[in-house]
Formats: structure tokens, sequence, C-alpha cells
């Protein structure tokens, strides 16, 4: 209950900040253009895209406090290239374009975000260990005083004689070390405003994809812009004249 409550103020918070420049009288939205009704649909939208997405939330200032940081990360920017990204994303940010809705999400656009991130995330070494049971023959005593899940015997006809002969089990393990992607490495998904949703689908699929510590950076490159902390453009080569 109580993430949940933290989860909904956020939310409610972060659906807030697009009218935070206009005027507010008696703590409603009369005088801004904004109606209630609004404000209300982008937080109840924003709040259950958070639960059902299971990741993480980043504000403004704490991911500018990351970039400035030049914390360890991987910052995904979902708006369209040449609408969007080419002309303003975050420091560091990679481009790749996520629909409003994630049933819109095609197959191609899933394998451009995974490949984009694969290729960034930091190697980690990881044990594996194995078991292999095998059955080593021992003396009746000392059979007699093993436990039943750790011994056997196998009976042998020679001749008109049956011979017992008696087991204890033998587990023997081993570890083996191997290198692969640290899927719990940083990363932060965003796109246009709070009332947008393709950060939500991409942050959401990425979680589903065995991610797991990814944020949503809900305010996206209009709250980063508004805030007045630098961008980065993708430079064009200018027709020659």
């Amino acid at each position: 209950m109580k993430k949940r409550n933290i989860i909904t103020s956020i939310a409610l918070a972060g659906a807030l900040c697009f009218s935070s420049l206009l005027p507010v009288s008696a703590a409603t939205f009369e005088n801004s253009g904004i109606k209630e009704t609004q404000v209300e649909k982008v937080t109840y939208q924003f709040m259950n895209e958070t639960q059902a997405g299971k990741y993480k939330l980043v504000d403004t200032d704490t991911l500018h406090s990351w970039v400035s940081k030049k914390d360890k990360m991987i910052i995904v920017d979902t708006m369209p290239a040449a609408a969007s990204y080419d002309k303003q994303h975050v420091p560091g940010a990679i481009n790749s374009v996520a629909p409003m809705k994630e049933a819109e999400y095609t197959p191609e656009q899933k394998a451009d975000l995974t490949s984009q991130v694969e290729k960034l995330l930091p190697n980690k070494t990881v044990s594996k260990t194995t078991s292999k049971t095998t059955w080593s023959k021992v003396s009746k005593k000392t059979y007699s005083k093993l436990k039943k899940a750790d011994r056997k015997t196998k009976k042998v006809k020679k001749g008109k004689k049956t011979v017992t002969y008696y087991y204890k089990k033998v587990v023997k393990k081993s570890t083996k070390k191997t290198t692969v992607k640290d899927k719990s490495y940083k990363i932060v998904v965003y796109c246009g405003h709070i009332g947008c949703a393709r950060s939500h689908v991409a942050a959401a699929y990425l979680v589903k994809q065995g991610y797991t510590n990814v944020y949503r950076y809900g305010g996206g490159i209009s709250a980063w812009v508004d805030a007045g902390y630098s961008i980065e453009k993708v430079e064009t080569e200018q027709p020659a004249q």
C-alpha cells in the first residue's frame, strides 16, 4: 500500500507539472485554461501505466544530477527522429522510436531498441553451479550407516547365487563462470511530455525482457527544456550553395 501511495503521489505531481508556469487560483485550474478533467485524465493514465509497466520513475532534477555526474546508464529517447530527437534530446541519449500504444509496437521497433541497448550494456561474470549424481560401491557396514535417500542396492545373479552390491550416492558439484550482458544496468526511457505514452511502451517492454533497473522519465524532453538544462541535437550537413 505504501508503494502504491508513493507511485500515486509522483504521478499526480508529474501530471500537474505542465501547469506550473500558469496562474493558479484557489488550488484549481479555473484561470489557467486547463480543465480539471484533463489533469485528472493524464494523472490516472500515468499512474495506471506506471503500475502496469513495473518500471521505476525518475524526475527532471534527479536525471539532471545523474547526467551531470556522468552516472553509468543508458538514456533512450523514444520520439521520432526528424520531428524531435534530431532537434533536441537529453545529452547522451540514443534514439529508438516507440508508438503511443503497446499494440502498435512492431517487431522491428522492439528489435531496434534491444539491439541498441545490448550494444551499450556492460558485461558481467556470473557463476553457474551444476550437480552430477553418481553411485559408488561401498561395504555393507558403510551402507548401513547411510540415510535411505543416499544409498541403494543392486542384486546380481552369479550362477545359482545372488550377490548383493551396496552403493552410496555421490554428488559432484561444479561451478562454471560465464560472461553475460548486465541487465541490472540503469536504463532511462523518455518521450515528449507527461501525457506521452511512448516512454511507457518502451520501458514496459524492457522490463518484460528481463531488464531490472528501468526508469521512466515522465516529464520527457518538454520538462527537460522547461528546466533550462542543456540539450544535444543531431548536426546535419548543410547543402552546398
